[in-house]
């Protein structure tokens, strides 16, 4: 008995950053026509080919979902803290909020992560790792809310293409304008996506995503993600520890669920970083 760590697949970790921790993740659905796929139940080139011809409907987890979760994990855990994708981009947070009113107070603790993919991911992992310390809810809650405060997450787009097609670009004004050479980095501010800079190429748009993760170290925690450009995520990674010292096995990489893949598209990169 003890503390469960529940979560959305728009959770992000590698397998070596999660092994021997107890996570219970809670699937994203994309639609295509009839078709339907819980998030990451497929190859993710699989996945870019059918959204090149058919755009998906989305849906975070229902309130059912996740009541349906609350109670099996209930059967063999005392309490539950449930971290979920930004509620500016999500409802899934507003559909475990809902979920937890119908069990004793305290007993599920919903927490809005403000991040998503890997920032949000970071997140779970330290949440997960208290857990298994035995701390208390009190305490975990007052960790993550620390934890939101330092971390810093930067993405950059090789396309804006499915920014577009998604309606997210309505959020991130001015870089529609420039649409053909365009690669924008951008942020989190309070969990809302936001255009930090605009680039010229991709290559400019690399260098600066390095140098913004730079000026976060030394940094307790890092992780790069990434969306079909495993070779490019690699780089990124040997490049943070050639230039911040950090071992580059404490720097790995993550190729993203479809819930990013949706809106930033192939050749997304991020980096997230925990300052110390």
């Amino acid at each position: 008995m003890g503390i469960k760590i529940v979560t959305d697949s728009g959770c992000d970790l590698p397998g070596e950053m999660e092994s021997g921790l107890d996570i219970q993740y809670v699937p994203l659905i994309f639609r295509f026509g009839m078709e339907e796929y819980a998030d990451k139940s497929i190859p993710m080139k699989t996945f870019l080919e059918m959204v090149s011809k058919t755009w998906p409907y989305t849906s975070a987890p229902s309130p059912g979902d996740y009541n349906r979760v609350f109670r099996q994990c209930l059967d063999h855990d005392d309490q539950i803290i449930c971290i979920t994708l930004t509620s500016k981009h999500s409802t899934s947070y507003s559909s475990a909020l809902l979920a937890s009113g119908q069990f004793p107070p305290g007993q599920v603790t919903v927490i809005d992560s403000l991040s998503l993919s890997i920032g949000q991911g970071l997140q779970v992992r330290a949440a997960a790792q208290a857990a298994q310390r035995g701390e208390s809810v009190a305490s975990i809650t007052a960790m993550l809310n620390d934890l939101q405060q330092r971390s810093k997450l930067y993405i950059i787009l090789d396309t804006l293409e499915y920014l577009v097609r998604g309606g997210r670009a309505g959020h991130l004004a001015g870089i529609v304008a420039s649409i053909l050479k365009i690669r924008p980095v951008l942020t989190l501010v309070n969990g809302q996506l936001t255009l930090l800079e605009k680039p010229r190429g991709r290559n400019a748009s690399k260098q600066r995503l390095l140098e913004l993760a730079l000026q976060n170290f030394p940094a307790e925690a890092v992780l790069v993600g990434h969306v079909d450009c495993e070779e490019e995520a690699r780089e990124i990674a040997a490049s943070l520890a050639q230039q911040s010292g950090m071992p580059l096995e404490n720097i790995p990489f993550v190729e993203t669920g479809m819930a990013i893949a949706t809106h930033g598209g192939p050749g997304t990169l991020g980096i997230v970083a925990i300052p110390r």
